[in-house]
Parts: structure tokens; sequence; C-alpha cells
């Protein structure tokens, strides 16, 4: 057993990535303010989301098969929002401006951060260049970050409108094709599912004469997207 503990540290590599977010499917389209899972009905299903970023570490861990790893990683993604989908938060401000000024408003962003592990094949050509194929499944944690409206009425009531969305946890999965180059560099491309879950929340509404709360429940978001990206091992 110590000889095989031995073996597996010594074939433990860490990777450092760094690399662009693409939203896919649902997870990119907008059609409307009201189609979007984030302020629809609970038959909107669009997440409006635009280009983001991806942060993340690797670890794999050899199981004695020239080639083969285990593959543990924790990666951070950040989309904010599409053109299309700014469009929209202008529209929907557009309608307080007859009877309100002053009127500033915080869009809500998409945060995920996937826990995954799976498998790792890499084919080397020859010492300094290998083909990798990779697959994870595992668990994310889905954040949206709150949704500000201030405005000030023409009686003079400033108001604050927040919606602040749940956290929530989905099954998540992704599969990776890639290039390893001088054993130190390796390029990226993966598609990441990151899990189906309603999205629900409280929304605050608070004005110089009081507080009002109310618990919403509105579509279905499943943030999807295709990965760019470039990792450092270490």
């Amino acid at each position: 057993m110590l000889v095989m503990g031995g073996q597996m540290m010594a074939q433990t590599h860490g990777t450092m990535f760094l690399g662009a977010s693409f939203p896919m499917g649902n997870f990119n389209k907008v059609d409307g303010y009201y189609s979007t899972a984030l302020y629809g009905g609970q038959d909107a299903k669009f997440g409006g989301a635009g280009l983001g970023f991806n942060a993340g570490l690797k670890w794999d861990f050899g199981v004695g098969v020239p080639g083969l790893a285990v593959v543990l990683s924790v990666d951070g993604f950040y989309n904010g929002n599409s053109g299309d989908m700014k469009e929209c938060y202008k529209d929907y401000a557009s309608g307080y401006d007859l009877l309100n000024r002053d009127i500033e408003q915080k869009y809500a962003q998409h945060i995920n951060v996937p826990v995954m592990l799976g498998m790792r094949y890499t084919y080397y050509f020859n010492p300094q260049l290998g083909l990798y194929a990779e697959g994870e499944v595992g668990g994310n944690g889905r954040f949206i970050t709150p949704h500000v409206m201030k405005y000030t009425s023409l009686l003079g009531v400033k108001h604050t409108d927040t919606e602040r969305f749940n956290t929530a946890f989905t099954f998540a999965w992704q599969a990776g094709l890639g290039l390893e180059v001088s054993k130190n560099l390796v390029v990226g491309c993966s598609f990441y599912n990151l899990g189906s879950s309603e999205v629900k929340g409280t929304e605050t509404l608070k004005s110089d004469q009081g507080k009002v709360e109310n618990d919403f429940e509105h579509g279905t978001l499943r943030p999807m997207m295709l990965l760019a990206r470039i990792g450092f091992r270490f």
C-alpha cells in the first residue's frame, strides 16, 4: 500500500485554468424581460446570459496505467448579461419613467461553482505532445446576484425594489478535449451542463413608508456553456 500510494503521489499533477465561457442553448436566449427564468412564469426557461469567464483548478491522479488518470476539478464561472438582455432591463426600467425619477438599476449576474470527479485519457504522440479526452460528473452550486431597482416617485418618496435569488444545487457533468504541450501547458475545449433548477427567492419592496417582502417562484434555469481555455500545470 505504501508503494502504491507513493506511485500515485508521484503521478499527481495540478493544473490552473483560465478561459472564456460561451453560454449555450436557452441559457443564452432571451425574448423579452418576462421570457427569462429569473422574472417570468413557471414555463419561462431563458437565461439571457452573455459571454463570461472561467477560472478553475484540476488535479490528475495517476492510476498505474499509462495515459489514464482520475480527475478532480473545482471551477468558477461568471456570466453577465447578453446585449439583448441588457436592452430588456432598459425597457423594463422605462416603464417607471412617467411616474418616477432618478431611476437606477443593478442587473442580476450568473455565478456557477461546480465540483466534479471523472477520468482522463491522454495519448502521447511524443514526450512533448499529447491529445486528451475527459469526462466528469458532480454537483454545481448556482448563484444569482440580486436585481436592484432604485427610484424616487414624483411625490419625493424613495423606493428600493430588490429581488434576491436562492442558491440552488444541481447535478452537473462535463466533457472535454485538448492538447498537452511540453508537459506544462494545456489548451482545451469543454462542454458543461450544470443542471436544471427552479428560480426561487424573495422580493423586498422598501420605501420611506416601510418594507414589504414576498417570496416568488419563477421559471427553470439550466446553465450550459462551451469553454475555451488554457491551463498551466504544476
